[in-house]
C-alpha cells in the first residue's frame, strides 16, 4: 500500500527555471506512518526511476521505491545536463501522441470521389426521368403534397357541375339546414335564402357564432340554432328577435353546461322526428318547437345522427349499431369489418338515402352500403371527407362528400353510388384561385375551401354547401 507524504519545505525544492512548469520537479514522498493493519509499513515514493519492471518483482521491506511517472503514461525522460539525479522531470509535449485526421491532410488527389468509379444501375429507379430545367418554379408548383389516399384520384364527371354564389359577399359559415322553400346557413347570423333568391335576408341571434340549425313549422319558416357554447334559440323568420330557449337547461345535468348539441331526423321534410345529441351521447327528442324534451332510452351512446331520416349511430362498448328510429319497431343493425373501424373512429360522420348509408370519418376512406348497413363498399379516394349528404334522385340513391386537400387548400365535391361504390367528381373548390377572394371575407381565409356541411334541396334540385367561402350551390349541368 503506498501512502503520499507531505512535501518538504519550498527551499527543498530544486530552482525552477523560468518557463518551466511544476510538473518538471521530481516529487519525493516520505514514508509515513500507516494507521491501517497490514504487518507492513508503508513505503516511501520517489519519482523519477522506474519500478522494476513496474512493480513486476518484489522489493525489500522499509526500502524506497522510486517510480517513474512516465513509464505509466508513455512520455519520454527528459534529463537536464546540469541537473544531478534527483533532478529527473516529466515533460509533457503537446504534440505527442497526436495525429492529424485524414480530412486534414493534404490532399495530393490520390482520393476522394475520383479513387474509385461509381456506377449507378439505372435500370433499378425506371420512374426516373431526366430534368431539362424548362419548367423551374412554375413546375414546382404542381407538387400535391396530399394524403396517401391521393394516389387514387377520383374521376371527374364528364361535365362539371355549375357552381353558383349568393349576390353579396358572405363570411364563413358552419351551420346549414334546407326544408322546402327556404335554405338557411349559419355564421354568427342567419343568413336566410327563399328558392332561387341570390341575396338573403339576415336575421341575428345572439351575437355567438352557431354551430348547428334545423328548420320548423308548416312553412318552415321558424328555425332552432344551437350557438358552440351549447345555448339553444328559436328565431321565426318575421319575428323581431331570438327566443332562447331554457327548458333544455332541466337537462344539464345529463347534457352538461356547455355541451356541444347537434341536430338528426328527416331535417328536409315537414312532419319528422327531430331529434338532438351532445357530445356525450345523450339523446333527446324535441316537441312543440322546442317547448318540451324527452330523453330517448338507449342501450348505449348515441355517437352520430344521421340528417335524412331518424338514424343513430350507437355506441355499447367496442360494438357499434345502427339504430332506426323510423321503423316501428325500431330496428337494430350491428356493425362489422370496415364499418366498424371507422364508426369507432371519434368524429364520425352519418348520412342516410333512401335506405342507403353511407359513413365516414377524417382521415379514413367513406364506406357506402345500398342495403341498410348489412354490407358496405369502400369508395376509394375519399379519405379526409369533412361532410356527407345524402339525396334520393331520380337516378336512385345517391351521396354527395366532401373531401378537403389541406396541404392545396383544395376540395372536390364528389356524388358516390352506394350500389357500386363508385363517385365522380362533379366540382371543385380552389382557395388559391382568384374567385376565393370574391366568396368570402378577406380576413381568414387559412381554409377557404373547406366544406362544413352539405345539404341536398330538392326544391331547387342543387347540392347546398357552406363553409370558409360563405355559402355556394351546385347544379347540375342540362342534358345536351
Amino acid at each position: 500500500m503506498l501512502i503520499a507524504a507531505r512535501l518538504g519545505p519550498a527551499s527543498a525544492l530544486p530552482e525552477r527555471e523560468d518557463e518551466e512548469s511544476y510538473l518538471d520537479d521530481s516529487i519525493e514522498l516520505d514514508p509515513i506512518d500507516d494507521p491501517g493493519d497490514d504487518d507492513q509499513e508503508s513505503t516511501g515514493l520517489d519519482v523519477g526511476e522506474e519500478l522494476d519492471d513496474v512493480l513486476g518483482e518484489s522489493v525489500g521491506d522499509n526500502e524506497p521505491i522510486e517510480l517513474d511517472l512516465g513509464s505509466f503514461v508513455g512520455a519520454e525522460e527528459h534529463h537536464s545536463d546540469d541537473a544531478d539525479e534527483r533532478d529527473l522531470g516529466l515533460a509533457v509535449d503537446p504534440a505527442v501522441g497526436l495525429e492529424l485526421p485524414d480530412a486534414l491532410l493534404p490532399d495530393d488527389g490520390s482520393e476522394g470521389l475520383d479513387h474509385g468509379a461509381i456506377v449507378v444501375d439505372e435500370s433499378k429507379f425506371p420512374g426516373l426521368e431526366a430534368d431539362d430545367g424548362s419548367e423551374g418554379i412554375d413546375g414546382e408548383r404542381e407538387i400535391s403534397l396530399g394524403s396517401a389516399s391521393d394516389e387514387a384520384k377520383v374521376p371527374l364527371c364528364p361535365v362539371a357541375w355549375r357552381a353558383i354564389k349568393p349576390k353579396a359577399a358572405l363570411e364563413a359559415c358552419t351551420a346549414l339546414a334546407a326544408c322546402g322553400q327556404n335554405i338557411v346557413a349559419g355564421s354568427s347570423d342567419l343568413l336566410w335564402f327563399r328558392g332561387d333568391e341570390g341575396a338573403p335576408l339576415r336575421l341575428a341571434i345572439d351575437g355567438s357564432a352557431l354551430s348547428d340549425l334545423v328548420l320548423l313549422g308548416a312553412a318552415q319558416d321558424v328555425a332552432l340554432a344551437v350557438t358552440r357554447s351549447g345555448q339553444l334559440f328559436r328565431r321565426a323568420r318575421f319575428a323581431s328577435q331570438a327566443e332562447q330557449l331554457l327548458r333544455v337547461r332541466e337537462y344539464r345535468a345529463a347534457l352538461g353546461a356547455q355541451s356541444k348539441l347537434s341536430f338528426g331526423g328527416a331535417l328536409g321534410s315537414a312532419e319528422t322526428r327531430l331529434l338532438l345529441v351532445n357530445q356525450d351521447g345523450v339523446l333527446l327528442e324535441v316537441f312543440d318547437g322546442g317547448d318540451r324534451f324527452e330523453p330517448v332510452e338507449l342501450a348505449g351512446k348515441a355517437i352520430a345522427l344521421a340528417r335524412e331520416s331518424a338514424t343513430a349511430l350507437v355506441a355499447r362498448g367496442r360494438e357499434r349499431q345502427l339504430h332506426v328510429f323510423e321503423q316501428q319497431p325500431k330496428s337494430v343493425q350491428p356493425l362489422a369489418g370496415a364499418a366498424l373501424q371507422i364508426a369507432r373512429q371519434p368524429g364520425v360522420l352519418l348520412s342516410t338515402a333512401a335506405g342507403s348509408v353511407a359513413l365516414a370519418e377524417f382521415g379514413r376512406a367513406i364506406v357506402v352500403s345500398p342495403d341498410g348497413g348489412h354490407t358496405f363498399h369502400s369508395v376509394s379516394g375519399t379519405a379526409n371527407a369533412t361532410a356527407l349528404a345524402g339525396a334520393a334522385l331520380a337516378s336512385g340513391a345517391r351521396f354527395f362528400a366532401a373531401i378537403y386537400r389541406e396541404t392545396s387548400d383544395r376540395c372536390e365535391i364528389l356524388r358516390i353510388d352506394p350500389n357500386t361504390g363508385e363517385a365522380e367528381c362533379i366540382a371543385e373548390l380552389d382557395g388559391n384561385s382568384e374567385a376565393s377572394g370574391a366568396l368570402s371575407d378577406p380576413v381568414d381565409r387559412g381554409e377557404w375551401a373547406k366544406v362544413a356541411r352539405l345539404c341536398w334541396h330538392a326544391e331547387t334540385a342543387r347540392l347546398w354547401a357552406v363553409g370558409g367561402f360563405g355559402v355556394l350551390s351546385f347544379a347540375e349541368p342540362a342534358p345536351t
